[in-house]
């Protein structure tokens, strides 16, 4: 349903009115300036949308606390890398240090078989 209104406009008003109902093909200015309200109307709502999207910017003291806590995070993420780093090196050194002494003992062991051996030959002559 539609209202009949009697509208007064100054010139360049009435001049826009008949640009934009060129532009957009109306043939009766009421159909214009309803599309214009339309129009204002959507762009009215997306404005009021708008500042309840924006983020509020952090205050200095947030973003030094911020950037503080992941300094420590990262430091506390690397101590413990070098801490298991350093436990997979000591472990390391422990077993090549004991394949050593093995080895040692083995040659030991091998050169008291050989004396042994060496003994008893020259008693059993």
């Amino acid at each position: 349903m539609k209202q009949r209104r009697m509208v007064s406009f100054d010139i360049k008003t009435d001049e826009y009115l008949q640009e934009y109902m060129k532009e957009q093909q109306f043939r009766f200015p009421g159909d214009a300036i309803a599309r214009i309200c339309l129009e204002h109307q959507t762009l009215k709502e997306e404005k009021q949308e708008t500042p309840s999207q924006i983020v509020p910017v952090p205050s200095v003291e947030e973003m030094v606390g911020a950037i503080a806590e992941k300094i420590n995070q990262l430091m506390e993420t690397e101590r413990l890398f070098l801490r298991n780093e350093w436990f997979c090196m000591e472990e390391s050194m422990k077993r090549s240090i004991m394949e050593i002494f093995q080895e040692v003992e083995e040659k030991q062991a091998a050169k008291r078989g050989e004396l042994v051996a060496a003994i008893l030959e020259r008693y059993n002559q």
